[in-house]
């Protein structure tokens, strides 16, 4: 059984693969990711702020005219030969976004950061963006749960065509020996092959530079590789409850001489390990008391509980919001966090008509919700544990969820609501 188990993660870890890219080419051209901000100088990347700078502007007023909300951007004269993209979060609800009047794409699930490139519909001075909510309906039977207050905001991104695509690292712990492996995808927007040199420095509290040097790549015509480099760290900068450790990676892209964007990363390392049941941290079992928690709790919500002693919550299906994980990630709060989807409402009967968690139409939006999870929350340390769904009964749709998660991260999923099918990690439910 095992075996079979096995073979059959394989095949449809293959799978994935295509539909994977098929489903980001119907309904958005870029790969989700976490949250990534280009600034122009070294000086302000390392400030991070949010606010408006040349490479990035914020939409977060949206005037409502006919259902429709709008909103604009400014694209100045530095960006014609640089990509511009648009990221939209918030949206809660299934939506089109519009760009001067044409489609730059849409999403079913309203819940995850989606972004978009805009380069082609984009035009120097002013631009009109538009989001417009589309019906509900479709995906009704699997949004068994509070939405909250929709509260939508757009970043327009501006990269160059040689850009920093995403960022992911790890910590591995050997013999006491403590490693950081940081991986860093480059994309190649030309169609002639291009040299990115990345300069990469990692600080603590930003005075204590622990490893710095840079690598070098080259990008075929719109090509992907990845940088990785490996530094030694210290134990005691490791993320854990007792100690929510940061430190701060500086990037700097060099394209033919050139500085082209620069970057500071928040990181924090951390070992994870799920073994018989068990989390374990940084090489030390940790008790997860999980308190169930509404996605829609802010951050004064989290800091009531922090207060009273809780150190691990478990959000339920629909949206967290990135700042209330990254307070998770500043106070050292293990956190678990559920796709949206919640289909409580069509019953438990796998037949035809029956829950859709067993309906192959379904299939696609279960997997793209769940792998959207899992790509745009990879970098907060808090997260140890994803839930496949809540109550929704199980079935094809959720055993594909399943492993088409485990083929893209090595931290525990949990189904405690299948019947204590295979498709959990959690062996309490088995």
């Amino acid at each position: 059984m095992k075996g079979f188990i096995l073979s059959a993660g394989l095949i449809v870890a293959m799978l994935f693969c295509g539909v994977d890219a098929s489903a980001q080419q119907r309904k958005n051209d870029e790969k989700y990711r976490t949250l990534l901000i280009p600034y122009p100088t070294e000086t302000l990347a390392k400030e991070m702020s949010m606010s408006r700078q040349r490479y990035m502007q914020p939409i977060d007023e949206w005037v409502e005219v006919d259902g429709v909300l709008r909103g604009e951007f400014t694209f100045p004269f530095s960006w014609l030969e640089r990509q511009v993209f648009i990221r939209v979060e918030g949206v809660a609800r299934p939506y089109e976004v519009f760009v001067n009047g044409k489609r730059a794409g849409g999403s079913t699930n309203g819940f995850v950061a989606t972004e978009y490139n805009i380069t082609k519909i984009s035009k120097e001075d002013k631009n009109r963006v538009e989001l417009r909510m589309l019906d509900d309906a479709d995906v009704a039977p699997i949004e068994c749960f509070e939405r909250g207050t929709p509260r939508p905001v757009a970043y327009i991104i501006s990269q160059p065509r040689v850009r920093v695509r995403d960022i992911a690292y790890r910590a591995n712990i050997d013999f006491g020996v403590v490693n950081a492996d940081f991986s860093v995808i480059m994309q190649n927007e030309t169609l002639g092959k291009k040299t990115s040199r990345l300069y990469y420095e990692l600080y603590l509290n930003d005075t204590i530079r622990l490893d710095a040097g840079h690598r070098d790549v080259e990008l075929g015509m719109y090509g992907t590789d990845t940088m990785r480099f490996g530094a030694p760290v210290p134990d005691s900068v490791l993320w854990s409850s007792n100690g929510p450790t940061h430190l701060s990676l500086h990037l700097k892209n060099r394209i033919e001489g050139r500085d082209v964007e620069f970057y500071n990363v928040a990181v924090a390392l951390r070992e994870l390990e799920y073994e018989q049941g068990a989390f374990v941290v940084n090489k030390q079992v940790r008790d997860m008391a999980w308190c169930e928690v509404s996605p829609n709790a802010t951050i004064a919500d989290l800091e009531q509980l922090y207060n009273s002693g809780t150190r691990a919550v478990r959000f339920t299906a629909g949206a967290v919001k990135d700042d209330v994980l990254s307070y998770c990630d500043a106070k050292g709060i293990y956190v678990a966090i559920t796709a949206p989807i919640n289909s409580s409402k069509s019953g438990v009967s796998r037949k035809r008509g029956g829950n859709p968690s067993n309906d192959p139409e379904w299939r696609e939006e279960y997997v793209e919700r769940t792998t959207q999870m899992i790509y745009t929350t990879k970098r907060h340390p808090s997260v140890v544990a994803y839930y496949l769904a809540d109550d929704s009964a199980n079935g094809i749709c959720l055993y594909e969820s399943y492993l088409a998660a485990k083929a893209v991260t090595d931290i525990p999923v949990f189904y405690e609501d299948g019947g204590k099918e295979w498709n959990s990690d959690n062996r309490e439910f088995r």
